[in-house]
C-alpha cells in the first residue's frame, strides 16, 4: 500500500470580543489548525492535524509542497521510513526544522490512522496499549487572566460538566496568578486538581517565587513556565 497523495487543509475563525482571554502568550484572537489528509493508492485514507505554528497557511503550504515530493510513493505502512526520510532531507538541513516539525505531525498521525484502518485494529493496540480510563482536566485558554470571580464563574462550567480537573492559565505577574489559584482553591476545595501552564510568560525569578505558593495550593504541575532554551534556568 502505497502513498498517493497529501492534502492539507488550512482552518481558522476568529474568537469573538467578548469571549477572548489573555495568557502568557498573547490574547487569543483566532483559532486555527491544520488538517491532513494522506490518501493510498488502495483506498484507504488517514486523516491527522498538524500544529498551526501561528501561521496556518504556512505550514499547510510546507506540507503539500516539499514533504508531499518526499513521501509520496512511499510505503503507507512504514512510518518509520516516512520519518526518516523527511529528517534526512528537510528537518536537518535547510534551516527548516521547527516548521518540518510542525508539518510533519499531520502526515505521521494521518499514517498511524491508516495503518489501523488497514488492518482493522484500533490505534492504542497498534501502539500496544489496552482500553481503559484515562483521567483527563479541563482547560483550553478559556480560564485565562480573568478576574477571579469571573474565573470561577468559568471554572464551573467544567466542573458541571463533571472534570475533577482544570488547567489555570498563569504567568500574568506572581501576584495576580497566586490570588486566582487562591481563589480557586478556596472556592472548589481540596480534592479538585488544579493545574497550571504559563505558556512561557514566566522569567526564572518569578517561577522561584510562585513555586512555593503552588506547593502551598496543592497545585499539580507548572507547564512551560519560560522557553526551553532560556539558559538562566539552569542556574
Amino acid at each position: 500500500m502505497r502513498i498517493k497523495d497529501v492534502k492539507a487543509f488550512p482552518t481558522s475563525f476568529p474568537i469573538p470580543p467578548a469571549n477572548r482571554v489573555a495568557l502568557g502568550i498573547g490574547t487569543a484572537v483566532k483559532r486555527d489548525a491544520v488538517v491532513v489528509k494522506v490518501t493510498t493508492d488502495e483506498g484507504v485514507t488517514g486523516w491527522g492535524e498538524a500544529h498551526h505554528g501561528r501561521a496556518h497557511t504556512a505550514v499547510a503550504k510546507l506540507i503539500e509542497t516539499t514533504l508531499k515530493q518526499l513521501v509520496v510513493g512511499m510505503d503507507a505502512h512504514d512510518v518509520t521510513g516516512v520519518w526518516e526520510k523527511i529528517y534526512r532531507f528537510q528537518l536537518a538541513s535547510h534551516g527548516m526544522g521547527a516548521g518540518t516539525c510542525l508539518a510533519m505531525s499531520g502526515i505521521d498521525m494521518a499514517l498511524w490512522d491508516i495503518r489501523g484502518k488497514a488492518l482493522g485494529i484500533p490505534l492504542y493496540r497498534l501502539l500496544g496499549g489496552r482500553r481503559k480510563a484515562v483521567p483527563a482536566y479541563a482547560g483550553g485558554v478559556s480560564l485565562g487572566y480573568q478576574p477571579p470571580q469571573a474565573l470561577l464563574e468559568e471554572a464551573q462550567k467544567s466542573l458541571d460538566q463533571g472534570y475533577k480537573a482544570i488547567k489555570l492559565r498563569v504567568g500574568d505577574t506572581v501576584a495576580n496568578d497566586v490570588q486566582r489559584m487562591k481563589a480557586v482553591r478556596q472556592a472548589c476545595g481540596d480534592e479538585l486538581v488544579i493545574l497550571t501552564d504559563a505558556n512561557i510568560g514566566y522569567e526564572p525569578d518569578d517561577v522561584r517565587r510562585v513555586m512555593p505558593a503552588m506547593d502551598e495550593l496543592g497545585i499539580g504541575w507548572l507547564e512551560e513556565p519560560f522557553p526551553a532554551q532560556d539558559y538562566r534556568s539552569y542556574r
